[in-house]
Formats: structure tokens, sequence, C-alpha cells
């Protein structure tokens, strides 16, 4: 494959990427604005935890499941492009910058849900459920992380 049909394919890669990412973002920005219109809480657990505990939905495996193209698109993309000079490799740079951030940030919303679970009174069948899935989305993060950085890393030492 030539120099520029890699740009072209990394370039292709990138806005997928993009566009997934923002799709997931959608998801997050929707989950804190139904948190922040809370204002009576339904729960024994509070007003705090109730709102932890709908934001922490965006880090469920289901929601987070959308930000896996955008790591996928931007490792391949990456890796695609690394001996290359071009406007792409610092556009498909940034991407995968800003995915793995934003599994970190994934990391600590399903944390702090899990956490959110000891909080409120025991339901058998709710907390494991919550815990799982709390959990289950901490591991898809932690998963897409380590394929960014590990592009990352190679696209920088070559």
């Amino acid at each position: 494959m030539s120099d520029d049909e890699r740009v072209r394919w990394a370039r292709a890669l990138g806005v997928a990427g993009w566009l997934f990412l923002l799709a997931y973002l959608g998801i997050v920005i929707a989950q804190v604005r139904r948190a922040a219109a809370i204002s009576t809480p339904s729960f024994e657990d509070g007003l705090w935890w109730q709102r932890v505990e709908q934001i922490s939905f965006a880090a469920r495996p289901q929601n987070l499941v959308v930000l896996v193209p955008a790591a996928a698109a931007a490792v391949v993309g990456t890796l695609a492009v690394r001996t290359v000079v071009d406007a792409a490799v610092v556009w498909i740079g940034h991407l995968v910058r800003i995915v793995a951030g934003t599994c970190y940030v994934a990391i600590a919303i399903a944390a702090l849900g899990v956490i959110g679970v000891f909080f409120r009174n025991p339901d058998n069948v709710g907390d494991v459920q919550a815990v799982l899935g709390g959990v289950g989305g901490m591991l898809m993060a932690v998963a897409m992380v380590k394929l960014c950085l590990e592009a990352e890393r190679v696209a920088t030492t070559g």
C-alpha cells in the first residue's frame, strides 16, 4: 500500500473515529443533563448518589461500546501512518489521546457508580447488576486505554 493510500485510509478512519467519539460524548451529555434534572430524591440514598447512579449509566458496557469503534479507528489509523509525514498523522494522534482520556473518565464514572452501590439500601438483584455493569464498563475502558497507549508508543518510537 502506498503512502498516499495509507494517508487516505487514516483520514477516513480519523473521521469515523471522531464521529463515534462525538456519539459517545452525546450519551455522556444526555446522562449529565438527566442527572442535573433530578431535584428531589426518589430513593433513600439521597439526591447526589441518585445523580451519580444516573451518570454512571454512561460507563455501562452497553453505552461504552459506542466508544470501541473510535478506539479501533484511532489505533489502526495511527499504525497506518506512523512513518508518514502528513496532517492526518497529527489529527489521528489527537484522536488517540482524546479517546484514551475519555476512557479514563469512563473508568472514574464507573468506579463512582460501583462505590455508590454501597451507599444505598441493599437490593440483591440490583446491586449485583450495578456492580457487574460498572466493572464491565471499567474493563472495557481499560482495554481501550491499553490499545491507545500502545498505538501512541509505537507511533512515537517508530
